[in-house]
């Protein structure tokens, strides 16, 4: 089944800019340092960008089965996958700041590798971990402020 390129790029085209958009409001740092918006900003630019590419690439080569794609794309497993990870991304820029990092960063690391059907045993160890290590190199080392929501005492 051919899924219609101009759709997916206009997904992540819309996709990074909800990205973008997400990180308006996040705090700048003094000494023109870059701030925790400045990863987020990049990844939706790129997300746009490529996602525009795919888009003009569709526009450029559509055909007539198309249609009869879009009828059958919830079936789609890399759609759905897709759907999915943006999901995740939209739960944690809404979830972030009540749960905190490390909660949030943890259900949806484990949600995407649930998904593509990781061992739930190996999803939880690897998400935790993965998610302290992250934690431990934004918020310590390089001393980006990270929420920690409920975990904040």
């Amino acid at each position: 089944m051919k899924i219609s390129d101009t759709v997916v790029g206009a997904g992540f085209v819309a996709a990074g800019a909800l990205v973008i958009a997400a990180t308006l409001n996040f705090p700048t740092l003094d000494g023109g340092h870059p701030g925790p918006a400045l990863f987020p900003r990049i990844l939706g630019t790129l997300m746009a960008v490529f996602g525009a590419l795919v888009s003009v690439q569709g526009l450029r080569s559509q055909d007539a089965t198309e249609d009869v794609a879009w009828r059958r794309l919830h079936r789609n497993a890399g759609f759905v996958n897709a759907l999915v990870v943006l999901g995740c991304v939209l739960a944690y820029i809404f979830l972030v700041e009540r749960l905190g990092f490390l909660i949030v960063g943890c259900l949806v690391m484990f949600v995407i590798m649930w998904r593509i059907q990781v061992p739930v045993s190996r999803a939880l160890l690897i998400s935790v971990a993965f998610t302290n290590i992250v934690y431990l190199l934004f918020a310590k080392v390089m001393r980006v402020p990270l929420s920690l929501g409920l975990l904040w005492w």
